[in-house]
């Protein structure tokens, strides 16, 4: 057997994301760019994450063989347009055609598996068939909602943009539909689809040939 903090160690490293170990009176502390995760001697938990989103926990102790599995296939690509107000060139709207491909990492279960292959492709197809064929756009350009549209309006190439777009037709998300924004949403709603914990999901989405951003997220 061996702890949460020894199973995100292996996850860091597996992927290349540094962190540092600091010794914080009775508790240690995990720390990467974009979290915090305090361990305590009673086996208590906190990971708190950049945004300041927090969770607790006690007692979380998993097999010691851990595991990735991948799911990536031509079928796990999407359309959708957005623009990008603050990069002149992405600040009309526009659209990709986008492709996914999901890790899943985790303690393997008495079967010897950590996630089965078609559950992680049916909540890939899922959270990715959310955002298909749609105008992604932050909370931040929504100035209201009438009559089942959205009215979207912001400042980009050639002057104001406002639109009135269909609610059906657009996919709200927390900050700007960067690339990385995006995958980062997709992984939280993979991990809303799967009841397996603890996780680590790592998302890539790619815009076109050597264009991809990458998010992980821990479950």
């Amino acid at each position: 057997m061996t702890s949460l903090r020894a199973l995100l160690e292996r996850v860091l490293g597996a992927h290349g994301i540094r962190y540092e170990l600091v010794e914080a009176g009775n508790a240690q502390e995990l720390r990467t760019e974009r979290m915090r995760v305090t361990f305590i001697e009673d086996g208590r938990f906190s990971i708190t994450f950049s945004d300041g989103t927090e969770l607790r926990g006690t007692g979380l102790v998993v097999n010691e063989e851990t595991a990735t599995v991948k799911v990536a296939e031509r079928g796990l690509n999407f359309d959708y347009a957005h623009f990008l107000p603050h990069i002149e060139k992405c600040s009309t709207l526009h659209g990709h055609t986008a492709s996914v491909s999901v890790e899943v990492t985790g303690p393997k279960n008495e079967e010897g598996y950590v996630v089965d292959f078609s559950l992680l492709k049916s909540a890939v197809k899922s959270a990715i068939d959310e955002l298909d064929h749609k105008l992604i756009v932050s909370r931040r350009y929504i100035a209201g909602f009438r009559d089942g549209r959205y009215h979207v309006t912001f400042e980009g190439l050639g002057g104001s943009y406002d639109l009135w777009v269909p609610q059906s037709r657009v996919a709200v998300i927390e900050g700007d539909s960067t690339a990385e924004n995006i995958a980062a949403h997709i992984a939280r709603r993979v991990l809303d689809y799967l009841s397996v914990r603890p996780v680590v999901v790592r998302v890539s989405v790619s815009e076109g040939i050597g264009k991809y951003a990458v998010a992980e997220l821990l479950g």
